[in-house]
């Protein structure tokens, strides 16, 4: 996709961060826009940045949930008419030992990283095969490239986008459609999912907020920047997406090391 001018696009997490960066980056390339987020306050906020001279929707959704999604689905076509973009941004986190995690935090990262990126790719597929082509990003992580500690539910909803998201693209390609599908693995991005994470701590001598800052300490790349190479990447025909300063480095990483990698990866 070389151009986004006049074209429509979908964006999952729009509220904020990478997601509402995106939106406005697109906007400035002639793009309509279908913005959701579960956040209705973050949206309008996405929605005052973006001035005039393109067609815009916001809907408020919840992408765990397939009724919403369908819906979500019913109104961009009723509205736009066509797709061109969709791009599986919304996501959460959760920072806990496994043996101390809850199984019901452990869903509620599923149902969004993983349930929402599915969701999103079966309630659209039907309109962008309509318009005739399209393109497909899925946000997974590098943590869904490589492991660490403390990130069970997380590195296992993003490990998940990445295989869904290549047996999507080989069966695009088996069935002949005009439908390019890529995954995109951002390294640690200033958005507020550290902010917003569901945190565990395993040692009484930790402060939750001096745990959610050293987490943000990994996070090297602004939303704009992530944005960036994302749109990037979709205009090169990519269907492997680094996104951020680490990302190709830890992407080298995995390969190179599958196994022993673990041994230079601290947190």
């Amino acid at each position: 996709m070389k151009n986004f001018s006049d074209k429509v696009a979908v964006i999952t997490g729009a509220g904020s961060g990478i997601g509402r960066a995106l939106a406005l980056q697109l906007a400035k390339n002639g793009c309509h826009l279908a913005l959701a987020d579960i956040d209705q306050a973050g949206l309008d906020e996405t929605r005052t940045l973006l001035g005039a001279g393109i067609n815009v929707s916001l809907h408020q959704v919840d992408v765990s949930s397939w009724e919403q999604m369908q819906g979500f689905a019913d109104e961009v076509e009723q509205q736009h008419g066509k797709l061109n973009l969709l791009i599986n941004n919304a996501g959460v986190a959760l920072g806990a030992l496994f043996n101390e995690s809850s199984l019901e935090d452990m869903r509620w990262v599923m149902d969004i990283n993983y349930w929402g990126v599915v969701y999103g790719c079966k309630a659209f597929g039907p309109l962008m095969k309509k318009t005739g082509d399209g393109y497909i990003v899925n946000i997974s992580s590098v943590f869904g490239l490589l492991t660490v500690p403390l990130q069970s539910a997380y590195c296992s909803s993003k490990f998940a986008v990445r295989g869904f998201s290549d047996v999507l693209r080989q069966e695009a390609e088996y069935l002949g459609n005009n439908i390019r599908v890529a995954c995109a693995f951002p390294a640690g991005i200033k958005t507020n999912i550290a902010k917003n994470a569901r945190v565990t701590l395993h040692d009484s001598d930790l402060d939750l907020e001096e745990e959610r800052a050293r987490m943000e300490s990994w996070f090297w790349t602004t939303p704009e920047e992530a944005a960036s190479d994302i749109l990037n990447g979709v205009r090169k025909g990519k269907i492997r997406i680094k996104v951020g300063k680490g990302s190709t480095i830890i992407d080298l990483i995995a390969r190179l090391m599958p196994v022993k990698y673990s041994m230079l990866v601290k947190i």
